[in-house]
């Protein structure tokens, strides 16, 4: 019997190799270290020209920081919140002026006032050889217009100021600054402690019919801005202007 196999065509293999009963080049094994199933290799560069691709996140395992594209409502609110608290406010000053009320004080507490003045020009030669103010102090309605012109301009340039700060302080608020955010909050503090001590003042020296209204407008635009600092408390403003704080610390602008 012959040892040859019958389906073995004639010529025989090349000793060494493989038996390949399909004939042609027998297949070869893969490189070592080469990937069997036909994928790139992640363990072996890319070719010359040819990016490298890989199917995980770049190194530290988190996507790269985005700056925030849009602001949240709430920081719109509290910029437009404490704008119209800059403009009641400068509403209030003006009443407030109009209905002469620091004038009503200095005239209820007078026979105080002038014993602290008095005692001040005593106290300052220049002052006690003045005629001008001893005739102020002798003539009581006179010195009181005069206050009363002083404070008309000081009301006037001091609501020009405070419009313009609450623009600023508002325009910084609700563009996510969050240093601007803190001193807003502070400010809304102070204004809350200010508010308790004022109202009584109010109801005390203002005239009767002009009580409720000048109590309205000061509320009014002490809660005003106390709401804007509260909007930009909030999670959506919270949370942008802790991406946006990322955002430049990774490089954005």
């Amino acid at each position: 019997m012959s040892s040859n196999d019958p389906n073995q065509p004639d010529d025989q293999s090349t000793p060494g190799q493989p038996y390949n009963p399909y004939g042609g080049v027998p297949p070869q094994p893969p490189a070592q270290g080469g990937n069997p199933y036909g994928q790139p290799d992640p363990t072996q560069p890319a070719p010359y020209g040819q990016p490298q691709q890989f199917g995980y996140p770049p190194a530290g395992g988190y996507a790269p920081v985005q700056p925030p594209t849009e602001r949240p409502q709430s920081l719109k609110l509290a910029f437009w919140l404490i704008l119209a608290a800059g403009v009641v406010s400068a509403i209030s000053a003006w009443l407030f002026e109009r209905t002469q009320f620091l004038t009503n004080v200095i005239r209820s507490e007078w026979s105080l006032f002038e014993s602290e003045f008095r005692s001040q020009v005593e106290s300052d030669p220049s002052m006690a050889n003045n005629p001008e103010i001893q005739r102020l102090l002798d003539n009581p309605d006179l010195f009181i217009d005069t206050i009363a012109a002083t404070i008309t301009g000081f009301v006037v340039v001091s609501t020009i100021v405070s419009l313009v700060l609450y623009f600023l302080v508002g325009f910084f608020v609700g563009r996510g600054v969050n240093p601007m955010r803190i001193i807003a909050t502070i400010l809304a503090g102070f204004s809350l402690v200010g508010m308790l001590a004022t109202i009584p003042s109010v109801a005390l020296y203002a005239n009767a019919a002009d009580t409720s209204m000048l109590v309205l407008t000061y509320v009014a635009s002490v809660l005003l801005g106390v709401a804007g600092v509260v909007f930009s408390w909030l999670r959506p403003s919270s949370q942008y202007i802790a991406q946006r704080k990322a955002a430049r610390m990774a490089g954005y602008r």
